[in-house]
């Protein structure tokens, strides 16, 4: 199982602080199943150059790996498989980014979008065509259900049909109030990738095995191992 949303790297953002809560959180993606992660930092454009960012997430991921490789082998092995990666923040006239493809997930043509929550325009939905036509990536959407309140159901709508591939955040089925509609949105195929967007070990800390335990209950066992399969699918369908 593949954990496609993650704030693992340390001192990139407003995830992991230090390398020592770094791998603790891989640690506990371990314990839970999870085999692989993403490792998702924040880029927000109108605040950093791709470069300035890139660079960054290079020197972040050396601190982890020096850290993971002073490790015993055998604890080194247990741990989850990296892939680079990062959540893009939505900005107009994203598709001008000369550096997009460097911000997929390691290996394939997709990137994980985050859209905005204020009120989405004409424009966006403009630009999220263009964004496709132009560069050929596809934008795999960032916890839907974190814009189910915020905007309107038209909006929500017009997402929909534009078939883009939709992560659903692995706290919303933990949840009571978002819980139905979270399991409806899989059952559907409406959501495709469960994924966790963890950011520490105590707020907002891995938690997809919890998320996938409550799938089964609901909706049985076929289904959860689905929810499971399709995150490693991932990586495959979109991978160059």
């Amino acid at each position: 199982m593949t954990d496609l949303h993650t704030h693992i790297l340390p001192g990139m953002d407003d995830g992991a602080r230090s390398v020592e809560i770094s791998l603790a959180m891989l640690r506990e993606e371990a314990a839970q199943g999870v085999d692989a992660v993403t490792l998702t930092p924040h880029y927000y454009r109108d605040r950093e150059s791709s470069g300035s960012f890139l660079s960054r997430r290079a020197q972040a991921v050396e601190t982890l790996e020096s850290a993971i490789a002073a490790l015993p082998e055998s604890e080194q092995a247990a741990l989850p498989v990296r892939v680079l990666a990062a959540e893009v923040a939505w900005v107009p006239n994203l598709v001008d980014c000369s550096n997009l493809r460097a911000l997929c997930y390691q290996g394939t043509d997709a990137f994980l979008l985050e859209l905005p929550m204020q009120p989405w325009y004409d424009g966006l939905f403009s630009q999220l065509y263009d964004l496709i036509n132009v560069t050929g990536l596809t934008p795999i959407i960032a916890h839907i259900d974190r814009y189910w309140s915020s905007q309107k159901p038209q909006r929500l709508s017009e997402l929909y049909a534009l078939g883009l591939p939709m992560q659903l955040s692995a706290e919303a089925l933990l949840r009571f109030p978002t819980r139905g509609r979270a399991l409806k949105a899989l059952q559907s195929g409406q959501v495709q990738y469960l994924m966790s967007d963890c950011h520490s070990m105590n707020s907002r800390k891995p938690n997809l095995a919890p998320a996938l335990a409550v799938v089964g209950k609901r909706l049985g066992d076929a289904a959860m191992r689905r929810c499971a399969a399709q995150t490693d699918e991932m990586l495959r369908e979109y991978a160059l």
